[in-house]
């Protein structure tokens, strides 16, 4: 008992030196692959648990020790506040969004090729994702507007680059996507419900939380932490490399780019949805993704303004549930500390 709290089942390490418990969790935390890492302390073989929060480079969510290699909570990706939304104002709005999305992709201009089955992390499936995709959805303004981001090199795929300021060619470049956006039926419809929601005071007040939330930047560089080079759309819109690591990587248009171009080799799912989304492992460039997905035909508007809502509605939560075509899914978001305030550090469907 712990003032007014109890604790029913808990452990930790006695006459053990601070500096060590926080090298080994912290060693177990990056190199354990979310399974109990056995160590020898004085003779005795115990276990130490190590769960984080959005993923393995995520937070260090709890770490403790075991004397055995069962543990109820090794996983790498622990969530918090995971039980449904009980909101039906949502699943409104999304049914709304997706009907208005004439910018998508319908499923008879793509197919895709789910391959096989992740097997650890061997690549297990010899074709691409895409099949085949009819490139004419491009022509659209939006889908024009973000490959001219893309091409321009505008964002730095490595986090340990230092993001230009947002200002001339570049900054124009943004707002000229942003604005496309703003003026779509989808994005509208998103507006009026974060406005009953009391999220926002009016569509300005929106834009501009918006712009801070997305373009902010912060530090997401393990070798130097001075370095403003991340962004909540970097992040989710272009991707990014930690180290050897994809992080982020959410947007299927840049995903397709990438794969037809030959930078991309995908490995084979976890699991899948038809043609909607699905989870999957691929390697971009020099960096690995072993667990990574998006929606898949939807437009970008769509993306941006289902994220967003999300974002402001249900934030560092998995909470953010509706159904998508007929398909139970969701989005987990998570927020930090910025040089704008507060920044999208995450946000990503699941299926």
């Amino acid at each position: 008992m712990w003032g007014k709290a109890e604790a029913l089942d808990k452990t930790f390490l006695l006459m053990t030196s601070p500096e060590a418990e926080f090298l080994a969790y912290t060693v177990c935390a990056l190199a354990g692959a979310g399974k109990p890492c056995p160590a020898t302390i004085q003779g005795t073989t115990v276990y130490l648990n190590v769960t984080t929060r959005n993923g393995a480079d995520g937070l260090i969510d709890e770490a403790y020790p075991t004397v055995n290699a069962t543990s109820t909570t090794t996983t790498t990706t622990k969530v918090p506040n995971t039980q449904p939304a009980d909101d039906a104002d949502l699943q409104a709005v999304v049914d709304s969004m997706r009907a208005a999305d004439t910018d998508r992709a319908l499923d008879s201009d793509y197919t895709l090729d789910w391959g096989n089955k992740v097997s650890g992390t061997k690549d297990v499936s010899p074709n691409p994702l895409f099949k085949q995709l009819n490139e004419d959805v491009f022509n659209r303004p939006i889908y024009q507007k973000q490959i001219y981001i893309y091409d321009q090199q505008y964002f730095h795929a490595d986090t340990c680059i230092q993001e230009p300021g947002m200002s001339g060619f570049r900054k124009a470049a943004v707002m000229d996507w942003l604005n496309t956006v703003y003026n779509t039926t989808i994005f509208q419809q998103a507006y009026r419900y974060l406005l009953k929601k009391g999220k926002c005071t009016d569509q300005n007040d929106l834009q501009t939380k918006l712009f801070m939330l997305w373009f902010g930047t912060y530090n997401r560089c393990t070798s130097n932490k001075s370095i403003l080079g991340s962004s909540g759309w970097e992040h989710v819109f272009c991707g990014e490399w930690k180290e050897n690591t994809v992080d982020g990587h959410h947007s299927w248009v840049n995903y397709y780019r990438q794969e037809k171009a030959g930078q991309i080799n995908y490995y084979g799912y976890y699991s899948y949805e038809k043609q909607l989304t699905g989870t999957f492992q691929y390697q971009w460039s020099k960096a690995f993704k072993k667990t990574g997905g998006f929606l898949i035909g939807t437009s970008p508007a769509f993306d941006f303004s289902l994220l967003s809502i999300c974002v402001l509605t249900h934030p560092n939560s998995a909470n953010c549930k509706f159904t998508l075509d007929g398909f139970h899914l969701g989005v987990t978001s998570y927020t930090e500390a910025c040089d704008a305030g507060t920044c999208i550090s995450t946000a990503y469907p699941t299926d």
